[in-house]
């Protein structure tokens, strides 16, 4: 170089200011579109120097550093001008994203997007081409419906058929809090082995077994009876809960069956995201009491075509039940015994006559009502 180019220096430093912003935004480019790193950059490199290190070549030596600056600026120039052509709108974000890297940062607010920011902007043809993203509106929610006493409602998460909602279980002193998912198809409440202990409560052999029909089966389950399950401050007393490990998941401890919700009208708020529960008038708790009770029949004909029935009730449950009725069927006939309140571990028996009706080959009895 001679002393007598005085704009070798100025010409070289504007170059490289500009090269390297260019350099950048190819390379930031080539990374936002899941280019390997090492080959985007040295694709950057040759693209946007190859042809300064060309033309400083060919020059003559005392004006090679003024040829090779004045080129890199021209053709960095070229380069910012031509993106927002096959990439509109993204010439900004591309340089950040490339000085970031060469300055080893990856803070959006820092140096790089700075410097990014202070771009000018692109053509507005270019930027129109660019679909924009729509703000998110969310739209107010809608009042609280009013409530009276024997209502609540309760916040659910999940979507479809797969609704949770918090469940509070108490037995014996003993409280947990957790979320069941909403099974309008489950007769039964369950819940694990493992929540079952925490509440104190250990299944054994001496427990009831029920079938459950559970989506990997049929599966065979202890039922046990539990204190209390509360729905915000609406509360049901001796609730029988079934053994399922399969019914619990990551996010719920087990299902909420009909023996709990068919206590209530549910009302599902979607704006609100919450399921209202309304207690109901009168609530027959035979799905609670039925694996607790041990109903027997002995059917007598007599001479001129009475009929006698005697029922046997045996409460197996330390819960005294208030009401009971058997219902007896004998083809299309049908008729209710009841069987009043039956104390914790006794048995009641209950003689009836059958009012007069057609022969049938056999009688069946079930428990039909019965409240705790």
């Amino acid at each position: 170089m001679r002393r007598n180019d005085p704009l070798a220096i100025p010409a070289l430093l504007l170059g490289l200011a500009a090269g390297v912003m260019a350099w950048a935004a190819v390379l930031g480019l080539g990374v936002t579109r899941r280019g390997e790193p090492v080959v985007v950059a040295l694709t950057a490199t040759v693209l946007v120097f190859g042809p300064a290190l060309a033309v400083g070549a060919a020059a003559a030596w005392e004006k090679r550093l003024s040829k090779m600056g004045g080129m890199m600026l021209a053709w960095s120039a070229f380069v910012f001008l031509l993106l927002p052509v096959y990439f509109p709108g993204e010439r900004r974000d591309a340089v950040a994203t490339g000085l970031a890297i060469l300055l080893g940062s990856h803070e959006d607010d820092g140096m790089a997007r700075s410097v990014a920011d202070v771009l000018p902007d692109e053509p507005e043809i270019a930027v129109a081409q660019v679909p924009q993203a729509r703000p998110v509106e969310v739209a107010p929610l809608p009042p609280a419906q009013p409530l009276d006493d024997h209502a609540i409602a309760l916040p659910y998460e999940g979507e479809g058929r797969r609704l949770s909602v918090p469940v509070v279980f108490e037995h014996d002193g003993r409280t947990l809090e957790t979320f069941m998912m909403l099974d309008t198809g489950a007769t039964y409440t369950t819940l694990p082995s493992e929540v079952l202990a925490r509440l104190g409560i250990f299944p054994s052999d001496r427990d009831p077994e029920l079938t459950l029909n559970t989506a990997n089966g049929p599966r065979t389950a202890r039922v046990v009876l539990l204190d209390t399950v509360w729905l915000g401050d609406l509360y049901l007393d001796g609730v029988a809960i079934t053994t399922c490990e399969d019914c619990a998941s990551d996010d719920n401890a087990g299902l909420l069956g009909l023996n709990v919700t068919g206590g209530y009208n549910m009302t599902i708020d979607a704006d609100r995201r919450e399921v209202v529960f309304t207690a109901r008038r009168s609530f027959n708790r035979r799905l609670d009491v039925r694996p607790f009770a041990d109903l027997q029949a002995r059917f007598q004909r007599y001479p001129g075509g009475r009929v006698e029935v005697e029922v046997d009730l045996d409460n197996r449950s330390a819960r005294p039940v208030h009401q009971a009725a058997a219902r007896v069927t004998c083809g299309e006939a049908e008729w209710m015994v009841d069987l009043g309140a039956i104390a914790p571990r006794q048995l009641t028996q209950v003689r009836r006559r059958l009012p007069r009706h057609d022969r049938c080959p056999s009688y069946q009895i079930a428990l039909e009502e019965a409240v705790w």
